[in-house]
C-alpha cells in the first residue's frame, strides 16, 4: 500500500467525508477501484471512482447518477452489490460490496481451462445473476472474465452492474458521444453495430465467457479492435470443440445457441441459457467440485455432495499431520463422551484434508519454461512435464521462424496434468507478396486481389501509357513482386491511354517525308485534297488539325498537297519578230530563254521553240526560243 500512497491522491484520505481509501484494486480507462471502510457502518467496501475522461461529460454523468440509483436497487447472491452512489470532488464515485477472491480472469491464467462441468458450474451463478438484472430492467453490456468473481468461500459473483444500462429503445450511440462501452472480444454484433440492446446481448457475452472457459482463449482474435469487431459482426462463433476436442456436443450446441449473429436466432434471455445449463450439466461426466480445482483460502469447508464429487474448497498442506501424545488414550477415556465424539470428527475432517489435499497438489504441474526453444524442443519439455502440446503459429518481427514466441499457460503457472497447452511457434516475420500479374486488369478486381492478401489500396492515379487500355491498371507502387508488410497502403496507377503529341511544321515538305514524320510520333495521316499551286508538284500546302496543335496519338491528320502551278497551252511564236515573240509568251504565263542560232543575227526572227506550240505547260516554266 505504501508503494500506491505516494503516487496516489486518494490513498489515506476520508473520501466524500465518509470513505477512508486504503489501497488500490484496480485501475483502467474508464475507473479506478480501492479498497476502503466505511466509517459510518464500519465495513469494508469497494470505491470506483470515474476517470476525468468521463466525469467531465455532463450527459455521461447523467446517465451514469440515474443508472447507477437504480442499479442500487438490485440485489440477487449473484450479484456483487451497490451500497452508494454520488458525485465526489467533481468525480462519479460508487461504493461496491467489496468481495475478496479472484476472477474468472485469473483462475484462467493460473490454472487453463476449466472442464465443462466447472464452467457450467460457474455459468449457473452467473445467469442467475444476469437472469435477476434482466427481470429488473438491466443489461449488463460488459461480461467478461474480469467481471466475474469467485469469493474465498467459493461463491461466484457478478461484478460492474454500475455501468449497466436499463433496458429501452435507445440505441449504443446516444448522447455519451457514441462512446462503444464493454470490451471487443465479448461484444455482441448489434453493440459492435451500434444499434438497440436488450438481454440477449448478455447472452452473446455470457456465451463468449463459457467458451473461453471451456477453450482458453476467446473465438476472435485480430491485429486490432477493429479487426475484431468485423469478425463479430461477419462471422459465427465456432463450436468449442474445435478449439479444446474433449468439450462434449451438449456444451457445443450450447454455446453456439448463446452466440448466434442474429438476436432472434439466440437464446432470448438469461433464464433460456441457465435451462440450457441445466440441460448440458446432465450430459457432463461428474469431476471434482469446483472449490476443490481452485483453491482460494486456508480454510476447509465441505458441502453436501453435488452428483457424487464432493465439493471442498481447501488450501492447506497438502499432507497435514496429526500429532497424538504417549497418553493420549488415557486423557480420551477422562473425557465425556461428546468430547470423544468430537475429536473423532476433527481426525476424520484431517484425513479427508489430507486425501483431498494430495489429490489437488498431486493434479496440477509447473508449466515449464520453452520461450526460445524450437517447436520439437518445446514439446519435447512439455511431454516430460506431463503435458500434452498443441502448437500453432504466428508471425513475429523479431523471433526467428520455427522458434517459440509464448505459451499458454505462461512459464511457472500451475497447469493440470494432462492438458493441453498452446505452443506458439513464430512464422517469422508477417509479409505478403505484391502480385505482378496486375497490369491491364480491371481497377476494382486489382483492389480485390490487394485486400485479399490485407494490404490497403490507399488510392489511384492516372498516368499515360502507350500500350495498357484507358482505364485499367498500369502497375502498382509499391511494385509487383516487393515483399510487404500487412495493412501496406498500395497506390494504383490507371491509363489515361498513349499521351498526347504536336503536330509538327510540315508545309512545303514531300507528301512521302511528312506522313512518315507523323507515323513516326504515332499520328495518322490521309490526302484529303490536291490543288495546283504554285508550290512544288506533291508538297504539302496544309493540315487540319494545323501545326502546333497538341492532339491524341492515333489522331488522323487531314493534309492538302500541292497538284503544282496550272497547266497552259504553249503559244506559237515561230517566225515571229523576237520582241514579238517574247511578249506572246510572257503574256501566257511563261518565262522566256532567248538563244541565237548564229554569230550574228539576220532576221531577228524565232527559227524554233523550246516547246512545241500547242503543248500543255506549267504556268510560269521557261520556254526556249531560238533566233535567226
Amino acid at each position: 500500500m505504501t508503494s500506491y500512497s505516494a503516487a496516489d491522491p486518494y490513498i489515506g484520505r476520508l473520501f466524500d467525508g465518509r470513505y477512508r481509501i486504503e489501497d488500490l484494486v484496480a485501475r483502467g480507462g474508464m475507473a479506478t477501484v480501492y479498497r476502503a471502510t466505511d466509517t459510518r457502518l464500519g465495513r469494508a467496501v469497494a470505491v470506483k471512482i470515474m476517470s476525468v475522461t468521463f466525469a467531465t461529460n455532463p450527459d455521461f454523468v447523467e446517465r451514469f447518477t440515474q443508472e447507477a440509483r437504480a442499479a442500487a436497487a438490485l440485489t440477487h447472491p449473484n450479484v456483487v452489490a451497490v451500497h452508494d452512489q454520488g458525485i465526489a470532488e467533481g468525480f462519479p464515485f460508487l461504493v461496491m460490496e467489496f468481495v475478496s477472491g479472484r476472477t474468472i480472469r485469473e483462475v484462467l491464467h493460473e490454472s487453463g481451462p476449466l472442464t465443462s462441468a466447472h464452467a457450467l458450474e460457474i455459468m449457473k451463478s452467473v445467469l442467475a445473476g444476469l437472469g435477476a438484472a434482466h427481470s429488473a430492467g438491466f443489461i449488463h453490456r460488459d461480461i467478461k472474465p474480469e467481471n466475474v468473481l469467485i469469493t474465498d468461500s467459493g461463491h461466484v459473483k457478478v461484478t460492474d452492474f454500475g455501468l449497466a444500462r436499463v433496458i429501452d429503445n435507445t440505441p449504443v450511440s446516444d448522447s455519451t458521444g457514441a462512446v462503444l462501452l464493454g470490451t471487443m472480444a465479448y461484444l455482441s454484433p448489434e453493440q459492435v453495430q451500434q444499434q438497440t440492446l436488450d438481454q440477449r446481448s448478455d447472452v452473446y457475452s455470457a456465451g463468449i465467457l463459457l467458451f473461453e472457459m471451456l477453450t482458453g482463449k476467446v473465438p476472435f482474435t485480430g491485429s486490432s479492435p477493429l479487426d475484431v469487431a468485423y469478425m463479430h459482426v461477419n462471422q459465427e462463433v465456432p463450436a468449442p470443440s474445435s478449439v479444446q476436442p474433449d468439450v462434449p456436443p451438449a456444451v457445443d450446441h450450447l454455446v453456439l445457441a448463446a452466440t448466434h449473429r442474429n438476436p432472434n436466432d439466440r437464446l432470448q434471455n438469461a433464464e433460456a441459457f441457465l435451462d440450457g445449463v441445466n440441460r448440458a450439466t446432465q450430459a457432463v461426466p461428474a469431476v471434482e467440485a469446483l472449490t476443490t480445482v481452485i483453491p482460494v483460502n486456508n480454510t476447509l469447508v465441505l458441502e453436501a455432495p453435488t452428483r457424487g464429487a464432493h465439493r471442498a474448497t481447501i488450501n492447506a498442506p497438502a499432507t497435514p499431520s496429526v500429532a497424538i501424545p504417549h497418553n493420549h488414550t488415557r486423557r480420551v477415556a477422562l473425557k465425556s463422551k461428546h468430547r470423544r465424539r468430537r475429536l473423532v470428527v476433527v481426525a476424520v475432517l484431517l484425513a479427508i484434508a489430507a486425501v483431498i489435499g494430495y489429490k489437488v497438489t498431486g493434479s496440477y504441474v509447473v508449466m515449464p519454461q520453452v520461450v526460445g526453444l524450437s517447436s520439437e524442443q518445446a514439446q519435447t519439455a512439455v511431454t516430460q512435464a506431463g503435458l500434452t502440446s498443441a502448437v500453432t503459429k504466428d508471425f513475429s518481427e523479431t523471433i526467428a521462424n520455427g522458434t517459440v514466441i509464448r505459451t499458454v499457460p505462461d512459464a511457472g503457472i500451475k497447469a493440470r496434468k494432462g492438458r493441453d497447452v498452446t505452443i506458439v511457434v513464430s512464422k517469422g516475420q508477417e509479409r505478403y507478396l505484391i502480385p505482378s500479374d496486375l497490369t491491364g486488369k480491371d481497377p476494382a478486381k486489382a483492389k480485390k486481389a490487394l485486400e485479399a492478401l490485407t494490404l490497403n489500396v490507399a488510392g489511384t492515379q492516372q498516368v499515360y501509357d502507350d500500350h495498357v487500355d484507358v482505364g485499367r491498371v498500369v502497375r502498382t507502387e509499391p511494385s509487383g513482386g516487393a515483399k510487404v508488410k500487412r495493412a501496406t497502403d498500395v497506390t494504383l496507377f490507371i491509363s489515361k491511354g498513349p499521351a498526347p503529341v504536336t503536330i509538327p511544321a510540315i508545309a512545303g515538305q514531300d507528301i512521302k517525308k511528312v506522313k512518315s514524320q507523323l507515323s513516326k510520333i504515332g499520328l495518322k495521316s490521309n490526302v484529303v485534297q490536291e490543288i495546283f499551286d504554285s508550290s512544288p508538284l506533291g508538297s504539302v500546302i496544309s493540315s487540319d488539325p494545323s501545326p502546333g496543335t497538341t492532339v491524341p496519338r492515333g489522331t488522323t491528320i487531314k493534309l492538302t498537297v500541292s497538284k503544282g502551278p496550272p497547266l497552259v497551252a504553249v503559244p506559237d511564236v515561230v517566225g515571229k519578230k523576237k520582241s514579238d515573240a517574247i511578249k506572246t509568251l510572257t503574256a501566257a504565263g511563261f518565262h522566256v530563254n532567248t538563244v541565237n542560232m548564229w554569230k550574228y543575227v539576220v532576221l531577228n526572227e524565232v527559227w524554233e521553240q523550246s516547246v512545241k506550240a500547242g503543248t500543255m505547260a506549267a504556268r510560269g516554266s521557261t520556254i526556249t526560243i531560238r533566233i535567226v
